[in-house]
């Protein structure tokens, strides 16, 4: 969520890289709430100024630390629309297990209450991606396949990294291959069954 360099010097790849490090370090040691800016300058050696020319909230930083400043589109590279649920829910578990995810996840989600902008912000750079490529795996061409493609990818989206986040913390114990492979079931054959059941109603 680091804010667009202007002109002038070209931005140093290897400041973003050091300050990230050093926050993912940080949130596993001490958690959100113990986590500031002064602590991250002194961590990585960058000056706060420079901190705050890249980020300008505490929320912003951790959220480019813990999901990287642009979405990786690598693993749906060739996929199907089933192949595109299976990652969303793989890749969700992968994210909510990080320990500098697990660390960060309960003050962050109430920085985004207390910033609407930026959670609508996080939520359109990082799903926007994955959602046009869901439409174009099922083949959606007029306006109305492609909201209704919309919608099911964001759906998707929504339950996945929604039961990532519980799954992970209050029903760690039931955290296992298992329950994540039954998830993908249940979620690729849910959306073959909504879609059909549309499919025949037009």
């Amino acid at each position: 969520m680091s804010s667009q360099s202007g002109p002038g010097r070209p931005r140093d790849g290897s400041i973003d890289d050091r300050v990230l490090a050093a926050t993912r370090e940080l949130l596993t040691q001490g958690g959100f709430q113990e986590l500031s800016m002064r602590l991250v300058a002194q961590r990585s050696g960058v000056t706060r100024a420079s901190l705050a020319r890249r980020w300008p909230t505490k929320a912003a930083l951790v959220l480019d630390a813990v999901l990287g400043q642009t979405p990786d589109m690598t693993p749906f590279t060739g996929t199907d629309v089933y192949g595109w649920i299976d990652f969303v829910v793989r890749g969700s578990h992968e994210l909510f297990s990080r320990p500098e995810m697990r660390a960060a996840a309960p003050g962050l989600t109430m920085a985004l209450q207390e910033d609407p902008e930026l959670g609508r912000s996080l939520w359109k750079r990082f799903t926007g991606p994955a959602v046009e490529l869901f439409s174009e795996d099922v083949g959606a061409q007029t306006a109305e396949e492609r909201r209704s493609a919309e919608l099911d990818a964001r759906a998707v989206v929504i339950m996945a990294a929604g039961a990532a986040m519980y799954l992970t913390t209050i029903a760690a114990d039931d955290d296992s291959a298992e329950i994540e492979e039954r998830i993908v079931e249940l979620l690729t054959t849910g959306y073959q069954a909504a879609s059909a059941k549309r499919d025949s109603a037009t």
